[in-house]
């Protein structure tokens, strides 16, 4: 398997709970989707994954490597296989699109001389040709996208993460991406993408793992967006498993106070 979560907890200093005993493989060239409610788990999920955020029980191995054990000195070696885009982390308005792809490849310090043709290659692939002394205020919020994906891919990653890339497009925007997206994975790359999207999961039919609280609640092969796995009732299930009577007081505090603010 080329990504194992083992029994994966991951909790913050202020009490809260981002990821409960996760398990699942990942075969090398999937495309997985990770789908849940604000707040469920998702974006720690993949932050635990490319080791930008540490482990509090359990472990991840990719590629065999286990994440617990990598030395700090090697972690900027390890996240060069994966090409990542976060929808925190946009493009930098003071450089063009060429300067913003190019990033990626001095951040992992390949040769200068093979700089300009992957560069060249990546915008191409996103259709960006032409574009590359634009800056991301001179062309459109789908192309800046295509900017952000492109410097995720430059680096040739055997593994691409991505946190909302359709956030804020439209429709056929987001479609866009999708194809894009789809076509890095059949080249032999795996995809794991956090999406809120109830349409895109739907028509692309992959893997699906939702998340619940923190909790992995279902893993399904050719699924969709199963808003069943993540009503009201599940969360309630997995907060009174986890905090007990806490809980229960909690829930009917806060149902007392709606009803007397009514």
């Amino acid at each position: 398997m080329q990504i194992v979560f083992d029994h994966v907890t991951k909790k913050f200093e202020e009490g809260g709970i981002g990821l409960e005993k996760v398990s699942f493989e990942v075969q090398k060239g999937e495309f997985i989707f990770v789908i849940g409610e604000s707040g469920a788990g998702k974006s720690t999920l993949l932050r635990l994954l490319t080791k930008r955020s540490n482990i509090t029980s359990g472990n991840i191995y990719v590629e065999n490597q286990s994440i617990r054990q990598l030395h700090r000195k090697k972690i900027p070696y390890f996240r060069r296989q994966f090409g990542i885009m976060d929808k925190e982390v946009g493009l930098l308005e003071y450089m063009d699109l060429y300067q913003n792809v190019e990033l990626a490849l001095i951040a992992t310090e390949h040769p200068e001389d093979t700089m300009r043709k992957r560069v060249m290659k990546a915008l191409a692939l996103m259709g960006l040709s032409g574009k590359e002394n634009y800056l991301p205020i001179e062309v459109s919020i789908g192309e800046r996208a295509r900017a952000m994906l492109a410097r995720a891919i430059v680096t040739n990653p055997s593994i691409l993460v991505l946190d909302e890339p359709t956030a804020n497009l439209d429709p056929g925007l987001a479609w866009d991406i999708m194809t894009l997206v789809s076509n890095i994975n059949r080249a032999g790359v795996t995809v794991i993408m956090v999406s809120h999207s109830k349409d895109l999961v739907n028509v692309m039919h992959k893997r699906v793992l939702t998340l619940v609280a923190g909790v992995l609640v279902s893993d399904e092969k050719n699924g969709g967006y199963n808003s069943k796995d993540m009503d009201i009732f599940m969360y309630r299930k997995i907060m009174r498993r986890r905090y007990g009577n806490a809980y229960e007081v909690r829930e009917r505090v806060d149902k007392k106070s709606f009803l007397g603010s009514r």
